[in-house]
């Protein structure tokens, strides 16, 4: 226990104590605090800069009644896109000096209103963001249906009241919102994969540069190899953690302190109100699929002689991985959770982390099936874990082509015996 704790205290203060772990965390946190903190800093700077309203320069747009009454009022268009920034100027000219004056930079923009539903738009340039004709559209259609109803004797606030009359409806959701839970599931499925893909490999070439340049020749003789293996990997786990906790933590704190600004924002509202039990059954999951792949890559990376060759020993294992996040993300964008692959791949220990969770999360999964895909995986994880040990041992000694499964499995039968025959 004490050699252990000795190799996993090495490891983590190795990787934790780096510069560039520094680094990247404390950048990470920075770009997350501004990222959340936008919206403050940019009613911080509107409000250094805002003018009063009543001064504030509005749009100049020029506006010719080209149908005679029937679809030209100033008065309330002036009225109902003031709101937007415009303001509704009348000239009595036609469309070519109208193009004329718009060209000299005089009005942003010039209306002709050709008909009750009808207009014609001079502009010298629209940008991307321009929605000035979605707006004035919106406008003339509500002028002709009040004219309209005015024709039937309906008054002007009777009309408004039919056009804006809203639907409001209670929804009960006796099981899961998927649209609700989507993001946030979406969000933690893929920092697992992050983290077995970039800490995994870590785990690998950790083992394989020491193996390459010997120093492991060094520690096995006053370590043991398993607590060597487990002393790696869980130092370096633990150290990946700490990174993650706090780049995720810093996250959910500086959406806490800018809250106010996220109400109308309902996919970032839904990342973060992430609910107690789905953050337990995350963190459980979490940390036994990453321990079941971090063995595997550290017991595979003890059989290689050279670092170019880590690669190609490593690959199975991150298809594994890579397969497992394809099949739940297909699923989740296809909204069908719960299908047969899916409920196959929860029983599964290398796809039951991603899979399982989002079904808790997103799907209607029985109790049993819970218990049962957590007992499958904390077993797998401890016994790959010790299969893993006993692959290192063989391995850290073993040089030249590294082995093929069948030649592994042989001389695990082999050690075995020796070890029962002693």
């Amino acid at each position: 226990m004490k050699q252990l704790y000795t190799v996993f205290s090495f490891e983590f203060m190795n990787y934790a104590g780096r510069k560039s772990f520094r680094f990247l965390t404390i950048g990470l946190i920075i770009i997350i605090a501004l990222v959340l903190s936008l919206p403050r800093i940019g009613e911080a700077v509107s409000d250094a800069k805002e003018e009063a309203p009543q001064d504030r320069e509005l749009t100049r747009i020029l506006f010719i009644d080209g149908a005679e009454g029937a679809g030209g009022d100033l008065e309330y268009y002036n009225e109902s896109l003031k709101y937007a920034g415009f303001t509704f100027v009348s000239e009595p000219i036609n469309q070519s000096e109208a193009e004329k004056k718009v060209d000299a930079g005089e009005y942003d923009n010039a209306v002709i209103v050709t008909g009750p539903l009808e207009y014609i738009r001079i502009a010298r340039n629209i940008s991307m963001n321009d929605r000035f004709s979605y707006q004035l559209e919106n406008a003339m259609l509500h002028r002709y249906k009040q004219l309209s109803f005015g024709a039937y004797g309906i008054s002007d606030g009777e009309v408004d009241s039919i056009l804006n009359a809203s639907v409001t409806g209670t929804v009960r959701i006796i099981g899961k919102d998927q649209m609700e839970n989507f993001f946030y599931t979406y969000i933690l499925i893929f920092v697992l994969y992050f983290a077995i893909i970039l800490y995994g490999q870590l785990v690998a070439s950790s083992v394989a540069t020491e193996k390459s340049s010997r120093a492991m020749e060094l520690l096995i003789t006053s370590t043991d190899p398993r607590s060597l293996m487990f002393g790696k990997v869980l130092g370096t786990s633990l150290a990946g953690f700490l990174q993650l906790a706090l780049i995720l933590g810093s996250a959910y704190l500086f959406y806490n302190l800018n809250a106010s600004y996220y109400t109308d924002v309902a996919i970032i509202q839904s990342i973060f109100a992430i609910p107690l039990s789905m953050l337990l059954y995350n963190l459980l999951f979490f940390v036994f699929g990453f321990l079941l792949y971090a063995f595997l890559y550290a017991s595979l990376a003890s059989l290689v002689s050279r670092m170019e060759e880590l690669s190609t020993v490593i690959m199975p294992v991150t298809f594994l991985c890579i397969i497992a996040f394809m099949i739940v993300m297909f699923s989740m964008s296809a909204g069908s959770v719960d299908n047969l692959l899916m409920v196959a791949c929860s029983f599964i220990p290398f796809t039951s982390p991603m899979a399982m969770f989002t079904r808790i999360a997103m799907g209607d999964v029985a109790s049993w099936q819970i218990a049962l895909s957590v007992t499958i995986l904390i077993g797998s994880t401890i016994g790959v874990g010790l299969l893993a040990a006993s692959i290192y041992r063989l391995g850290v000694l073993l040089y030249g082509t590294p082995p093929k499964p069948n030649q592994i499995i042989r001389m695990l039968k082999a050690n075995r015996a020796q070890r029962v025959m002693r």
